[in-house]
């Protein structure tokens, strides 16, 4: 499974103690907060030098640091020829199963199928590789997922994230017409400038 190095979660961009208090309690909240009805993604929008990335790097390094199982995944406009997109699931499949022992059993077994593991159908990725895993893993132990999208908007034209937004809305499943139903326990954090097609995702979604 391709692996992107240098992609996650950055201890040296945590908020200045004392700051941020507001936003980033109510996102832990959020994550801690239960029940079928809550919703799996919070969008954190902002134009640039807002201090978004400082969130979520806070919040990744936080629920690290009391042991939950997550994943931290930045895009970064100046490696846009690597095609981050497309491999972005592979990386965070891989974090989280460094974090859990039933997600790792998991991922090894869906690795198995050499086409699957080498695959850029980041449908197929998220379904087999995150949605899985995850599902698995809450059968065990109902604890929360965390896992953290860092400027999404850097990750190229329009074209690169409209299956991620898809995919966080549940509109698509490579192997079923019907809705894609993200796991009770999974939390999203994602942030990104407020471009027009993740403003009309966000809009859709209330």
């Amino acid at each position: 499974m391709v692996y992107v190095n240098g992609a996650g979660r950055d201890t040296s961009k945590r908020c200045l103690p004392g700051t941020r208090e507001d936003i980033l309690k109510k996102i832990k909240d959020w994550v801690d907060e239960t029940g079928e009805d809550v919703k799996r993604v919070f969008w954190l929008s902002g134009t640039a030098g807002k201090g978004k990335s400082a969130i979520a790097h806070t919040i990744a390094n936080w629920f690290d640091e009391r042991g939950g199982p997550g994943a931290c995944f930045c895009f970064d406009r100046t490696r846009e020829a690597e095609q981050r997109y497309e491999k972005i699931f592979t990386t965070m499949a891989h974090d989280l199963a460094d974090r859990d022992p039933i997600m790792r059993r998991a991922l090894v077994s869906a690795a198995r199928d050499n086409e699957l593991r080498h695959t850029k159908d980041i449908a197929r990725q998220w379904k087999k590789f995150i949605l899985g895993p995850v599902d698995e893993a809450s059968q065990a132990v109902d604890a929360p997922v965390l896992m953290v999208i860092d400027a999404l908007d850097e990750s190229g034209e329009a074209r690169s994230r409209e299956q991620i937004l898809d995919m966080l809305a549940g509109n698509l499943d490579p192997f079923s017409s019907a809705p894609m139903k993200l796991p009770a326990n999974l939390r999203v954090l994602v942030t990104s400038r407020p471009l027009d097609d993740i403003q009309k995702f966000t809009s859709s979604r209330g």
